[in-house]
């Protein structure tokens, strides 16, 4: 099954719970909030991000494209580097990193 990644993450910005930004992305895993961290392939903190997450068993989707991308994918009239989902909103955003 091929899943449509940008639709998905439209979506889930639409209909779940989401932070935006690389703290606010940190913050949440740190915290146990995040099921699922998305960056974007030139988030300044990637790494830091990454690594947090591993620790916390947090999974990671690495965008493909950069973070004006991301934002527009997602319906935002500005860049996004990082989020974090706190709730899909029911559309099993798991999918994207089977």
């Amino acid at each position: 099954m091929v899943v449509d990644v940008d639709k998905l993450l439209k979506e889930t910005v639409k209909k779940g719970k989401i932070k935006i930004g690389s703290k606010e992305t940190i913050n949440m895993i740190k915290n146990g909030k995040a099921k699922l961290v998305v960056i974007s392939n030139n988030c300044p903190f990637s790494s830091e991000i990454k690594k947090i997450a591993e620790k916390e068993k947090t999974p990671v989707y690495s965008y493909e494209s950069n973070s004006v991308d991301l934002g527009v994918t997602c319906g935002k009239p500005f860049s996004i580097s990082a989020f974090a989902v706190l709730d899909d909103g029911g559309t099993n955003i798991h999918k994207i990193i089977i």
